[in-house]
Order: C-alpha cells, then structure tokens, then sequence
C-alpha cells in the first residue's frame, strides 16, 4: 500500500536520475519497497532527452519497472500549456513557439508519419530534411 504522495520527477531529476544521484537512488529504493510510486510526465522526459542523449534501452531500464511515464493527451496538452503561460509570458527563456523539446517532438512525428510541417516559423526546421507547410 502506498502511504505517502508520488513523486512526480521533472526534467532535471531525471537527469539527476541518469547520473546516479543519491538522493534520486534512496527515492527509487523506497519506491520499490512500496513507500511511494515515482511518476515521470513526457514532457519532462522529453526536456531530459535533449540533455541526455540517451538511449531506448537506458530510459527502458527506469521506466520499464520502476517509474511511471505520464502520457501527454490532447486535454493534457491544454491545461499543461494554460499552466506553463505565464512562466513564458513573465520569464522569457525562450522566444515563444520555439522550445528545443516541442521543435524535436513535432520533428519526431514528421518523420514517424512522412508528414509535413505546417509553421509560422520555418527556422526552428532548418537544417532538417522535411516538407514544410509555410504560414503566412
């Protein structure tokens, strides 16, 4: 029985996660004694992706068994963007509509699909061998 909230692992513990941290270890150990479940949303492990470079096989081994990935749905999608707005609107780190993770995972699905890109912002495509539907 789990007695105590989940952790829920954003993107810089995950890599923390990768690098073996110890705080991040006695986490997972007390989660597979039943203390506690440890989730990972996607997005996070997207943002973790782009650090880490890792492979299929090593995020396998975390989130095989002992961390849960949260999917991203369509409402997901929605209330993650309403909650992210005003970090970008009151803390800019990136200009808008041009985040490294959703570039790679548009990208991704491009390829996965043989589809094409439909932007208002080409640039974040360049150097990439895609069909691109340009806005006006």
């Amino acid at each position: 029985m789990t007695l105590e909230p989940p952790r829920i692992l954003d993107a810089s513990a995950l890599v923390q996660l990768f690098h073996g941290h110890p705080d991040l270890m006695k986490i997972l150990k007390d989660s597979d004694l039943g203390q506690f479940s440890v989730a990972a949303p996607a997005g996070a492990v997207l943002e973790a992706q782009v650090v880490l470079k890792a492979t299929t096989s090593m995020w396998d081994h975390f989130l095989a068994h002992r961390v849960f990935e949260l999917p991203l749905s369509g409402h997901a999608s929605v209330e993650a963007g309403d909650l992210a707005r005003s970090r970008l609107e009151n803390h800019p780190m990136h200009r808008v509509l041009t985040g490294p993770p959703m570039v790679g995972q548009v990208l991704r699905e491009a390829f996965a699909m043989n589809g094409a890109i439909v932007t208002a912002i080409p640039e974040n495509y360049g150097g990439h061998n895609v069909v691109l539907a340009i806005l006006d």
